[in-house]
């Protein structure tokens, strides 16, 4: 009997040893826990202070530099009086940011509009390259037209041209000249009207003459400019469109 009760004494003890190393385990386990947070607490507080990357004054001073004893582990406010970091809280930056957005936004469009701007201005120098072409190939029969008459195989003894330069009124000499000029330009582009009314269907050019009955000399002209075959049939189309019209063309056209 007196066994039985010392055996029972010791699993009662040997119960409390364990229950006791369990809780010392436990213990132990959160106080290696509560060490290990601290740890990574301090070296975390560390690379804050020492704004490591940037980081502790660009992204947490902004946030907990009104905090207390947060602040305390912030860096040195080193913005103060500087352009770097202007903010006084991410809302600020933020708003800035989408400030930027919107310039960035119009240099975009403006960008834009320049390159149609010098898109248009590439267009008008071609435009203007033509008629410079234009004006070149102009000097260029001119200066061949000069050649034939004063020079050509056809043309006057040299004394005459002498005699008639040297006789002629320099102020009226200019003012013949400059007619001469028009003229030339004149026959010459109803030269051409002539020739692209002559190359057009002779209906389809009747029915765009005939718009033009407000402005019967210009018509005439350009029939004038005609040979005889179109003229003819495109006045053989404007009969059939109005007779009257047609007529009063026919006497404008009379020698």
């Amino acid at each position: 009997m007196a066994k039985n009760t010392r055996d029972y004494d010791d699993i009662d003890l040997n119960e409390n040893i364990e229950d006791e190393g369990k809780k010392s385990g436990k213990f132990t386990t959160i106080l290696i826990g509560l060490a290990f947070l601290i740890i990574w607490l301090v070296i975390f507080a560390v690379l804050v202070k020492l704004d490591v990357g940037g980081f502790g004054s660009t992204v947490m001073r902004p946030v907990f530099k009104d905090v207390p004893i947060i602040k305390e582990i912030l860096p040195e406010d080193t913005t103060e009086g500087s352009s770097e970091y202007p903010y006084k809280s991410l809302a600020d930056a933020i708003s800035y940011i989408k400030e930027l957005e919107i310039q960035l936004a119009d240099a975009n469009n403006q960008s834009k509009t320049d390159s149609e701007t010098i898109a248009e201005l590439r267009a008008e120098v071609d435009r203007l390259r033509v008629f410079e072409a234009s004006q070149e190939e102009f000097e260029r029969l001119k200066e061949q037209f000069y050649d034939e008459v004063v020079f050509g195989d056809e043309a006057l003894p040299y004394d005459n041209y002498k005699m008639y330069y040297e006789a002629i009124n320099p102020d009226y000499a200019e003012i013949l000249y400059k007619q001469v000029l028009e003229k030339y330009m004149f026959d010459k582009n109803y030269q051409e009207l002539a020739l692209a009314y002559s190359t057009m269907k002779p209906k389809k050019a009747a029915a765009a003459l005939y718009e033009m009955t407000g402005n019967l000399d210009t018509v005439v002209l350009i029939l004038e400019n005609m040979d005889t075959d179109s003229r003819a049939a495109i006045l053989d189309a404007l009969s059939d469109i109005d007779a009257v019209f047609c007529g009063k063309l026919t006497v404008m056209l009379a020698p």
